[in-house]
């Protein structure tokens, strides 16, 4: 039973980059530039601060992919000790979407290795590749997406699935947060989150509302539980363009 509190508690872990995808680099960026999230809990404590570094750039024809850097710091309570980690991940720019790899995510695993007294964990992915179309529009519905990840701990298996649904483009705004002023559309979408190990399943539902800002990312984004709960807010605090 202990394994498997474990494997539930790294599945989760390893959830969080696909649920959270705030960043908003252009692929005019260049290698150097960095922006700052900070994600707050409903009960004002910060729960997550993400470094995002580019440290490389690649472009041929019209495909443009960055590598970057992802250093997060990660409280599951307010009075818990931080949760450290250091992730490289792509983002892939074409003339009309900005696709996250799954792939991506399983770096994750040697995160959690860390965290956990390097118990062996082996990931493998399936689904969809997270995608935001360039050119939106209010009214604009987003297909629907899912991950699945394939969970090997120890010996034990799990299966978790990441899904993305009722994605639709309600609004435009200019939206200001610490790191300036942007003209964004409005995201609105379901994700669930299922777990299983054995004959133990676990599944979160919730909404969020994304601040989007075309052909770059996410500046901001809202989360409520089933029942229409504020959870966390998270913003982009700074952007440093070199």
């Amino acid at each position: 039973m202990k394994k498997i509190s474990f494997l539930l508690l790294a599945a989760i872990l390893i959830a969080t980059p696909f649920i959270s995808n705030a960043q908003a680099f252009s692929k005019d960026d260049v290698v150097g530039a960095e922006q700052v999230f900070v994600t707050t809990e409903a009960e004002g404590w910060v729960s997550d601060r993400t470094v995002y570094r580019i440290v490389g750039k690649e472009s041929s024809d019209a495909r443009t992919v960055l590598t970057i850097s992802q250093k997060s710091s990660v409280k599951a309570a307010k009075d818990s000790t931080p949760i450290e980690s250091n992730l490289s991940i792509k983002i892939l720019y074409t003339p009309n979407s900005i696709v996250v790899p799954k792939e991506n995510f399983a770096g994750a695993a040697s995160a959690v290795e860390e965290m956990f007294e390097g118990r062996k964990i082996e990931l493998s992915f399936s689904g969809d590749d997270p995608s935001l179309p360039v050119n939106l529009s209010v009214g604009q519905k987003l297909p629907d997406t899912e991950v699945k990840v394939n969970i090997n701990i120890e010996g034990i298996n799990a299966k978790m699935s990441i899904k993305s649904s009722e994605q639709k483009v309600t609004a435009r705004e200019t939206l200001t947060v610490p790191a300036g002023s942007f003209d964004t559309f409005v995201i609105d979408e379901t994700s669930t989150v299922k777990v299983s190990v054995l004959i133990i399943s676990q599944s979160e539902k919730m909404t969020q509302k994304s601040w989007v800002v075309p052909g770059m990312g996410e500046v901001k984004n809202v989360v409520y539980d089933k029942k229409g709960k504020l959870v966390s807010t998270t913003e982009m605090i700074s952007y440093k363009k070199q």
